[in-house]
């Protein structure tokens, strides 16, 4: 469970100006659902690298900010995130490799968030036409008046009763020009150690390889990866590069 034990304070590495950040007792860093691009549904944590705006319009970490470790009064703001859109812009005026990346990672799953839509609307409907064929399944094998009655009263089969299995399907993943130059700058800095105080995530590495369709760079990059928490996102990212499938893919833990 994530729980607030108040408000710290801070400034602007810039300008020093004066914000405040959340003091955790305790973080949760589960969700809803998880992609394998790092996006979260229903995520308990910030998820976007501490990347925020200065009133002077510098963008900056919260891991650069000065932290003055004393009680943030109520009226002290936050610092602002910026707009999804505002991204190519952070990326263009970013002062270190570091902001960069963390700009090009929020800029690349803001980028897939189009395709999240399509793949929600594709498994919705997959599903339901799943679900359609478990009931009539069920039903044609039940005596003519218990059918009737059952398709009345819209009866579901028992919580038992064998679904059919079926292919899992995703739309298609067609990324576009600005989207791949992205993925390889963002592949391109983290190679480079551009964020040296954070050990590469081989995953991310892995994953982005397979956004770009390179999937024996994928599989060599997630040969690497041995960190036993995230078995269950490497299973997933390895079962899309053995269908050479680029296409983020959503998942539960």
């Amino acid at each position: 469970m994530t729980r607030i034990s108040g408000h710290t304070s801070i400034a602007s590495p810039c300008c020093k100006s004066p914000y405040k950040v959340v003091e955790y007792a305790s973080m949760s860093f589960s969700a809803y659902a998880y992609w394998t691009d790092g996006a979260k549904d229903g995520g308990l944590m910030p998820n976007d690298g501490g990347l925020r705006v200065c009133r002077c319009g510098t963008a900056f970490l919260l891991r650069d900010a000065v932290h003055l470790e004393i009680e943030a009064s109520p009226d002290t703001p936050f610092p602002p995130k910026p707009a999804d859109a505002d991204l190519p812009s952070v990326i263009n005026s970013a002062s270190s490799p570091t902001l960069e990346a963390t700009a090009r990672r929020n800029y690349w799953r803001y980028l897939n968030d189009v395709y999240r839509v399509h793949y929600r609307a594709h498994r919705e409907k997959e599903e339901a036409k799943m679900d359609a064929k478990w009931r009539d399944d069920y039903f044609a094998c039940l005596p003519f008046l218990p059918r009737v009655i059952h398709k009345l009263l819209r009866s579901k089969p028992p919580w038992d009763y064998p679904k059919p299995e079926r292919p899992f399907t995703v739309p298609p993943y067609e990324p576009t020009t600005e989207q791949t130059q992205n993925m390889a700058r963002l592949l391109a800095l983290i190679l480079n150690e551009a964020e040296q105080s954070v050990r590469a995530d081989q995953l991310e590495i892995a994953e982005l390889y397979r956004e770009l369709g390179q999937f024996e760079a994928a599989a060599d990059a997630l040969s690497s990866c041995n960190e036993d928490h995230q078995e269950v996102t490497k299973k997933v990212i390895s079962e899309q590069i053995g269908l050479c499938s680029a296409a983020p893919i959503r998942y539960q833990m």
